[in-house]
């Protein structure tokens, strides 16, 4: 009896470990609309703060609307097919999760490019300065010195 009984508690406890494995994989690779708004809407975030850190957000402006375009879709394909409209969102939620990995690569990159302006400006500015001074030191020199060369034979007579 005890030998039954400890195998019957054996294939149940083996099969309560089988269903919970199979039943947290279903739930967590569920995703609801809201989830993925949320994640849409984060990701728009991280679009922002590229943008303003000056950083070429075009590709990941490109992902964001295809992620939108995806749950639109998957919104309108729920009712009908809900098996298609989760592997939309799935689509949709790693588009979402791409643009946030991407976002702060392209902010850096924007602020080194900024930097890189900034300091193309200073030094163009600080050329055009030394050339303003150079010219109000040797300009008039150079043309007194060229009115005399090409003057200096001329007479004036008396009338």
């Amino acid at each position: 009896m005890k030998i039954q009984t400890s195998r019957a508690i054996a294939a149940m406890a083996a099969a309560c470990v089988i269903a919970l494995l199979f039943v947290p994989a279903s739930s967590a690779s569920a995703q609801t609309s809201s989830q993925v708004k949320a994640q849409i809407a984060q990701a728009y975030t991280s679009v922002l703060s590229a943008e303003s850190s000056g950083g070429n957000v075009t590709s990941l402006v490109a992902k964001l609307n295809s992620a939108v375009s995806l749950v639109q879709q998957a919104d309108a394909l729920n009712a009908t097919d809900p098996a298609r409209a989760q592997s939309l969102y799935s689509q949709a939620s790693a588009l979402a999760q791409q643009v946030i990995s991407a976002a702060p690569a392209v902010a850096a990159a924007g602020r080194a490019a900024v930097f890189d302006a900034q300091v193309s400006l200073a030094v163009e500015t600080a050329a055009l300065a030394a050339l303003a001074v150079l010219a109000y030191l040797y300009v008039p020199r150079l043309y007194w010195g060229y009115w005399y060369r090409t003057h200096s034979d001329w007479r004036v007579k008396k009338a």
